[in-house]
């Protein structure tokens, strides 16, 4: 990753745009190089003594590796990278890392078992599919399904998205169905899988959305694993793709690498800096979300249009980042830790459940969004809250008391 930013990334044109403004350049700092190399090693250390089969783990390696390790890297630029943008890194890695070995005793909640929780889920759906079908089944198209007139389609339904439509699409596309074709498949409900798949299509045929599918099959390539070999297998797939997008930037195709290691691991270390820049004096106080009854917003337009438009000279430019720079432009360093904390809480309260691992795919998407967007859109648009509750009721380890532990080891 350190050869990829220093030979590749950082001399995209998105980190140009950064250097003329702040009117320095991403160079390579050898005491930065150290100090990057002996965090990470610490880190890694801390990461290892944590309990390999447990849904802490793998959330706070995901961490490590999508937030913490990149940040170390754009840390080598040299003072262009705040320093305290390192900080903000590994006060999120440490507060989620530390609240993991925190236990809540949940055990005498109430919960489902298997069957009940599948029928639940389908009368939720069921009744919940009902305004799509009103609002958006004029617009089906079955061509869609053979991938023809998808952006006709698109653009024919762009204005018809709602309050219900924006909070319920990724719960039911990303949870909700996906836990109803897995429930299916472990009690061998051909019936129930069957209308399983037509809902998840349906919801495609709403608006013609490919990602519709990316829910079920996360949770598919995780169903047979547990924790650790998620850990194994992401390693593996991760270098893999790591040298062939080396591979191919050598014969001059660099889109592989554009499309997933700069976008996912490194422009969000590149809008801290912007975010840390644009509001270091102007804290927005919550007022954009959780505070807006309350506190003016003090902005014409978005936060994300805001950065796009200042830094990257792009004012149709969504920006969006995820919890550092969203903690910090709220109340500065204490907005960090706020986020962070509450972060780590959630994911303290989903590990105390013991959640099998073959569910991991479900909170897969969760984990990665909270990463990449703000903490109050995770929690209300993309299901964080909703999986929670799912999570306490029906797919903790409580009906399932003899279910044998994993008992994995580090690759060699």
């Amino acid at each position: 990753m350190m050869l990829m930013y220093h030979f590749l990334v950082k001399h995209y044109f998105y980190w140009s745009y950064i250097a003329f403004l702040k009117e320095d350049e991403f160079g390579f700092s050898l005491s930065r190089l150290w100090v990057s190399i002996g965090l990470f090693l610490f880190n890694l250390l801390s990461l290892r003594k944590q309990y390999k089969n447990k849904l802490s783990f793998i959330v706070v390696f995901l961490v490590f590796a999508l937030s913490t390790a990149p940040s170390l890297v754009a840390y080598t630029s040299g003072p262009i990278y705040p320093i305290m943008a390192l900080v903000y890194h590994q006060i999120l890695f440490y507060i989620i890392y530390f609240l993991s070995f925190v236990k809540v005793d949940l055990s005498r909640i109430p919960s489902f078992n298997k069957k009940q929780s599948l029928y639940l889920l389908f009368l939720i759906t069921t009744i919940g599919l009902i305004p799509y079908l009103v609002v958006y089944g004029p617009y089906i198209d079955w061509k869609n399904l053979f991938l023809i007139d998808v952006y006709k389609t698109r653009a024919a339904t762009k204005g018809l998205s709602n309050a219900y439509f924006g909070y319920t699409y990724s719960l039911y596309t990303k949870i909700i169905i996906p836990l109803i074709i897995i429930f299916s498949l472990e009690l061998k409900n051909r019936l129930m899988m069957f209308v399983g798949i037509v809902y998840l299509m349906l919801f495609y045929l709403f608006g013609a959305h490919k990602t519709v599918y990316l829910g079920i099959l996360v949770v598919l390539a995780f169903y047979k694993f547990n924790y650790l070999k998620s850990v194994n297998w992401i390693l593996f797939l991760s270098i893999l793709l790591l040298l062939v997008c080396f591979a191919l930037a050598a014969l001059g195709y660099d889109y592989p690498w554009i499309l997933t290691f700069r976008r996912v691991h490194f422009l969000p270390s590149l809008l801290d800096i912007s975010y840390l820049d644009f509001f270091r004096e102007n804290a927005m106080y919550w007022s954009e979300s959780l505070l807006s009854s309350f506190i003016e917003y003090p902005y014409d337009q978005r936060h994300e249009y805001l950065i796009g438009e200042a830094y990257f000279n792009r004012p149709d430019m969504a920006a969006n980042n995820g919890l550092i720079s969203d903690g910090y432009m709220n109340l500065g360093s204490m907005g960090v830790i706020i986020h962070s904390f509450i972060i780590g809480v959630y994911f303290m309260l989903l590990n105390s459940l013991r959640i099998p691992p073959r569910y991991f795919g479900i909170y897969f998407l969760v984990i990665f969004a909270f990463i990449s967007s703000s903490l109050f859109t995770v929690f209300l648009t993309h299901g964080a809250i909703a999986l929670l509750i799912i999570s306490i009721f029906l797919l903790r380890d409580g009906h399932e008391k003899n279910m044998p532990h994993d008992n994995g080891s580090w690759p060699v």
